[in-house]
């Protein structure tokens, strides 16, 4: 009997099958051996990111065997130059392999939470508005400074997203990339509970009451919030990919973007969940000082995007040709004007952005890429890393440029600032690195403390949204009031301090706007005080600042 003919494609599959195969057990063979003790058995992320498709959809092949091969600067992902380019490619097509759906419950987030057995300590706090929070990448630890001084340090590895301090400033909150939130007890001086929140986390966001935390979370894509004590009290899952989340301290709540969705998320004191749609999903955002517009990048970081909060019409856009970072964005005022500055992803350059008459300002060359753009109220300059040694201080005032070198030979990055305007913390992100403490004014180091990496530091004043008008409102102070009003003592007219505590703010604001006729009802027989011409957002920053001085703000505790 004659043989059946066999098609060739059915001998090619029967050559391509066990290459197939072998191809998946020798990828996920490579892994075990030389991811999953980072990235964790399932790839869900340990102490780096998760490796599953959802979030590895924008990166390349060729891209991600050259992260393999080479490893990540400025991370913990080291370089694996031993690997061939067949196991590269082995390694990468796991990596492109599902896993299934992602669950995290309450009841998981119950479980992983924990009281940590350290002792009390008295770090001895002076002024709660002084302290710093340094994380130090190399060795997993986080530090509490006041001032020049080290008041504590502990470990936890692979801080993300930023830390938080409550409102009252007995507490703050360190966020990791693999959903663990630390809770640090200003009072008792220790770490006092841990939790896992989710698989991935993006940042945190801390209540304006202080009561609770909420977690944004990639993976799976949720708002968790929990107490002032991490204990979990609710799980709000939705689709899309969060962008981040952040505290709103004027109306309360919370409000959040996706990268992949066109819509803004509210998330109310009552924890209801609102969304709605905007035009094209938001890259990255950040909320202006007074908390009336959102400013973001979308179109896929091509537009600088504007929204009043309050409805969310778009009131401002403008093509641009990168990438802004408008998480590390800053703000100040000059000349009647309010401005941001931000970085721009890869490219040698900021641009100055006027805000509440939205317009490009300028952009200026800085010969090197970085990401950070800050500044304070008591410096002249914004503090700009160019991945170098060397930071470039732009003036505030005229745009021109000096460079400030800070230890030859190591890059120097993220500068944070004390609230008093006195110390520039600068990281020296090098393993055999430093954290420079430097005097904001004069340029001259103060010290320099060793550190394996140092990256963020964060400021219980600088990273507060609730003193970002107060900040702003100095300004206006120093440009419009400062020849008769002091801030603290009489000069020719009364002092800050006693105008906010004898006074309500709608008399403050009557006689800003008129004060011939609210000079009689003040008890005054005639008003020496000239009207002075501002803007709304000049009149709001300036009452902030003036409310800063009331008795219930002079700080947590009566630590001053």
């Amino acid at each position: 009997m004659a043989s059946l003919p066999i098609p060739r494609a059915f001998f090619l599959s029967l050559f391509l099958f066990p290459l197939f195969s072998f191809s998946s057990e020798a990828g996920k063979s490579l892994y075990m051996k030389h991811c999953a003790s980072c990235h964790h058995e399932q790839r869900i992320g340990r102490s780096a990111p998760p490796l599953i498709p959802q979030l590895l959809r924008r990166v390349s092949d060729r891209k991600l065997e050259e992260i393999i091969k080479k490893g990540l600067p400025a991370s913990n992902m080291p370089a694996f130059p031993q690997l061939s380019d067949r196991e590269l490619r082995e390694l990468v097509k796991y990596l492109r392999s599902p896993v299934g759906e992602v669950s995290y419950t309450v009841k998981d987030i119950k479980e992983s939470r924990k009281e940590l057995a350290t002792k009390n300590k008295n770090l001895g706090i002076k002024n709660v508005k002084n302290l710093v929070v340094v994380v130090e990448k190399g060795k997993g630890r986080v530090w509490l400074m006041e001032g020049e001084e080290v008041l504590d340090r502990f470990p936890f590895k692979n801080v993300h997203g930023g830390v938080k301090f409550s409102p009252d400033g007995r507490d703050f909150y360190v966020p990791a990339r693999d959903g663990r939130v630390l809770r640090y007890s200003l009072e008792e001086g220790r770490p006092k509970e841990e939790v896992r929140a989710c698989v991935y986390l993006r940042n945190i966001a801390v209540s304006r009451d202080g009561n609770f935390v909420v977690a944004g979370c990639i993976l799976p894509s949720a708002l968790v919030v929990m107490d002032r004590g991490l204990n979990p009290t609710k799980l709000i899952p939705f689709k899309g990919r969060l962008s981040a989340v952040y505290q709103l301290n004027e109306r309360g709540g919370f409000i959040f973007t996706f990268r992949n969705k066109p819509y803004v998320g509210f998330l109310g004191e009552e924890f209801k969940l609102s969304l709605k749609r905007i035009d094209s999903p938001l890259e990255d955002f950040f909320i202006d000082p007074l908390e009336m517009y959102l400013i973001g990048s979308s179109r896929e970081g091509k537009e600088i995007a504007v929204y009043e909060i309050n409805g969310l019409k778009k009131v401002y856009g403008r093509r641009i040709d990168s990438l802004p970072h408008l998480f590390s964005s800053f703000f100040w005022y000059k000349d009647g004007k309010f401005f941001f500055a931000t970085r721009h992803a890869k490219a040698k350059r900021i641009s100055v952005w006027r805000m509440y008459d939205w317009k490009l300002e300028r952009e200026i060359e800085t010969e090197g890429s970085g990401f950070f753009v800050r500044t304070h109220p008591l410096t002249p300059y914004l503090w700009i890393d160019n991945s170098s040694d060397t930071l470039l201080l732009v003036d505030k005032r005229d745009f021109s440029v000096k460079k400030l070198k800070v230890v030859p030979g190591k890059r120097a990055t993220h500068v944070e600032f004390s609230a008093d305007g006195r110390i520039a913390y600068i990281s020296v992100y090098d393993r055999d690195g430093n954290l420079v403490l430097m005097d904001a004014q004069t340029l001259e180091t103060i010290t320099r403390l060793p550190a394996d990496r140092p990256a963020g530091k964060y400021n219980f004043v600088m990273k507060g949204r609730r003193f970002y008008p107060a900040l702003l409102g100095y300004e206006v102070f120093m440009a419009k009031c400062w020849g008769c009003h002091h801030q603290e003592e009489k000069a020719f007219a009364p002092s800050f301090r006693w105008i906010a505590n004898h006074r309500e703010p709608a008399q403050i604001l009557s006689h800003i706007a008129n004060p011939e006729k609210s000079a009689p009802l003040l008890g005054y027989k005639r008003s020496a005080m000239p009207r002075i011409e501002l803007s709304k957002e000049e009149v709001y920053s300036l009452l902030s600042f003036i409310e800063s001085f009331k008795h219930n703000e002079e700080g947590s505790h009566g630590r001053h």
